[in-house]
């Protein structure tokens, strides 16, 4: 009789130990959760600073960027440069969106890749054709909310 009731204290001990060991276990998965937010946050916002930094060191680029790109002319290899540009901004807006849809990250890293966006490069003679291009590996929810924070009404393709 001794021995069952060990065997059966030693098995209320291991459930509560197990129940212990579970919610842990969540403890642990939604701290890691948060870490994961955070260093997401961080990488987005280290690679958009180190290239607002590397622009601002890069007096040629400089120059390229603050020049009016919807009234002057370019030469070709300029063009496909600001083609280049629009497509980092772009893929790094694609980033953040998927990021601040799967809840790894706060709005405030979409907003200021929008921001940027909306500040003209768009309306530019290579924004509406470098984003046609590239919407077509997006998805319809993305393409809405995209063309109505950008360009005001959805664009016809």
């Amino acid at each position: 009789m001794d021995f069952s009731i060990a065997v059966d204290t030693a098995q209320i001990i291991s459930s509560f130990a197990m129940v212990g060991s579970v919610i842990y276990l969540g403890i642990q998965l939604h701290q890691n959760r948060i870490m994961m937010k955070l260093d997401f946050g961080y990488k987005l916002n280290e690679r958009l600073y180190r290239r607002y930094f590397e622009s601002s060191h890069n007096e040629n680029f400089a120059k390229f960027l603050s020049r009016n790109w919807r009234e002057e002319d370019f030469e070709n290899h300029e063009y496909w440069r600001m083609t280049l540009w629009i497509q980092t901004c772009l893929v790094d807006l694609f980033d953040s969106y998927d990021q601040f849809k799967n809840n790894m990250i706060d709005e405030s890293h979409l907003n200021m890749r929008i921001h940027l966006i909306k500040s003209g490069i768009m309306e530019t003679k290579m924004g509406i054709p470098t984003w046609n291009f590239w919407k077509q590996g997006r998805d319809k929810e993305f393409i809405e909310w995209f063309e109505i924070q950008v360009f005001g009404n959805l664009l016809n393709m």
